[in-house]
């Protein structure tokens, strides 16, 4: 019996001073993606260490972890069950640095060109511009149901 895990992983919004979104593009053969930027927790971390980590060391951006906005699971779509915690983040220093990756690059983009590009997971795209228009926006239940 193949043995599954659970993977838990932080996703994290964040505006420039142009109210353009920090996203990860994904680069792999193939495929033209992109998806907000974040990683996987490490045992015994913080879910907003996590956040502040991962995109110091993805972007040169030191941030302050904000708020939650969503939860959203996937159950059947890889062969672990992840659980992704998004939150908002606010840029406090650091230099931003376009890391050209093996698999991804990061920079800033318009959600309107979002809305014309493959986006991960698409259905945030109506709460993201709402979120960029208000940022003390708040859902009544933050989890998102996996697609099936």
């Amino acid at each position: 019996m193949e043995k599954r895990h659970i993977v838990v992983l932080t996703r994290t919004v964040i505006f420039n001073e142009d109210n353009e979104l920090l996203v990860q593009h994904g680069l792999t053969p193939g495929t033209d993606f992109y998806r907000l930027p974040g990683g996987h927790v490490r045992v015994r971390e913080k879910l907003e260490d996590c956040v502040v980590r991962e995109i110091r060391e993805e972007t040169g951006l030191n941030v302050k972890a904000g708020r939650l906005l969503w939860v959203r699971d996937f159950l059947d779509q890889f062969p672990n069950h992840s659980i992704e915690f998004f939150f908002l983040a606010t840029i406090i220093g650091g230099r931003f640095k376009s890391t050209l990756e093996v698999e991804s690059e990061f920079m800033f983009i318009t959600l309107e060109e979002l809305e014309k590009a493959t986006f991960y997971p698409k259905e945030f795209v109506p709460s993201l511009k709402s979120l960029r228009d208000n940022r003390d926006l708040t859902v009544e239940n933050p989890y998102v149901r996996s697609a099936n």
